[in-house]
């Protein structure tokens, strides 16, 4: 990513351990002023940046330059007038009903703005792949996603556009009804929510085999059942048993290997300290326990081996990460910024 490109971080669009999804609709209109819906961001106690981050970054009829964004992102369009998605690959104009997957890392736009009304749901790829490990073996895009998440593959921005018919629009705006009212309150309930964008993910599913877009990939069900042993072997605080996974998946050792390899694009060994780390993350979020507990937890021989670890993949130390997560809870809205206007900019600004 260029140095002018912004990448948005967790604390940006107000990411946390007990609120690890977010919702915003955003409407600009004929004369490219953000009309703001009342949603989640206004919400009271939940300050978040992301309606300053409009204010501050689109001026009038601007486009919505490239940008990144360590979390994953669901843009559901509602209504357009001759809007495009950019991604670094070309421009692709957008219908209503259109579904924009981007998993983190992802660089994408907006261009222009007028008259697009969309809703953006932000969610933080560990809880994504917890939840969804209930799901693996769904198949379809439950299974895409969730490989995403476990095993850091890359997918190009503009793969997951899928198309809806119109029942399929209906559907999926109830369900992001029921999510935006939820997430106004002090407390919205993750279960509530978890309901919700599961049954919007099999909505989106079920309408992809009527998407022009390419076939989602198909996953070896072998792969799930080693990626399953693994994930039981940390939550117990054990080793997986390569020989154990061979046997179980009836292949010889090596053949296990390069299987897992192929798919994933790491060894066995490789992904269970990959998964130890992404569960490290998660257990981090949980502001209660410690760090040494979380070591503990994970079976790591000290806490300075998994400070270690964690630095060399996450690029930060395990207090570092914390201190991000918790700057999303304390990260107060901007002095002077109406929120009730997102496009009103401070008294001192332009």
């Amino acid at each position: 990513m260029n140095e002018d490109e912004r990448c948005y971080t967790f604390a940006d669009v107000g990411l946390r351990g007990d609120r690890p999804f977010r919702v915003c609709t955003t409407h600009w209109d004929s004369v490219g002023q953000n009309v703001p819906a009342g949603d989640d961001p206004l919400a009271p106690a939940h300050g978040s940046r992301v309606l300053e981050l409009y204010a501050q970054d689109l001026k009038g009829r601007e486009p919505v330059p490239l940008h990144g964004h360590e979390f994953h992102e669901f843009v559901f369009v509602r209504q357009v007038r001759d809007n495009a998605h950019v991604t670094p690959s070309g421009r692709r104009m957008l219908r209503r009903g259109d579904v924009i997957i981007l998993p983190p890392g992802a660089r994408h736009g907006f261009d222009p703005m007028i008259g697009l009304q969309k809703t953006d749901l932000f969610l933080q790829p560990q809880w994504l792949s917890d939840e969804l490990r209930l799901l693996w073996r769904e198949g379809g895009l439950v299974q895409s996603l969730l490989a995403t998440s476990l095993f850091e593959l890359h997918v190009p921005a503009g793969l997951w556009h899928i198309h809806l018919p119109e029942e399929g629009i209906a559907a999926c705006e109830a369900e992001l009804d029921c999510i935006i009212g939820e997430a106004r309150r002090s407390h919205p309930s993750l279960a509530l929510f978890s309901g919700c964008f599961l049954k919007l993910l099999s909505i989106i599913d079920r309408c992809h085999d009527q998407s022009r877009d390419a076939a989602l990939p198909v996953f070896d069900p072998r792969v799930w059942t080693i990626a399953a042993r693994i994930e039981e072997a940390i939550e117990r605080g054990d080793e997986p048993d390569p020989e154990q996974l061979a046997k179980e998946t009836a292949v010889s050792r090596r053949t296990l290997d390069r299987l897992f390899r192929a798919t994933t694009g790491a060894s066995l060994g490789e992904y269970y300290r990959m998964r130890r780390i992404q569960h490290g993350a998660r257990m981090l979020m949980d502001q209660h326990a410690s760090i040494k507990e979380v070591a503990h937890r994970l079976n790591f021989a000290d806490t300075a081996h998994f400070v270690r670890l964690f630095r060399d993949r996450m690029g930060e130390t395990p207090g570092q990460y914390r201190r991000r997560q918790a700057a999303a809870r304390a990260n107060p809205p901007m002095p002077g910024l109406d929120l009730t206007d997102p496009t009103r900019r401070a008294a001192s600004g332009d």
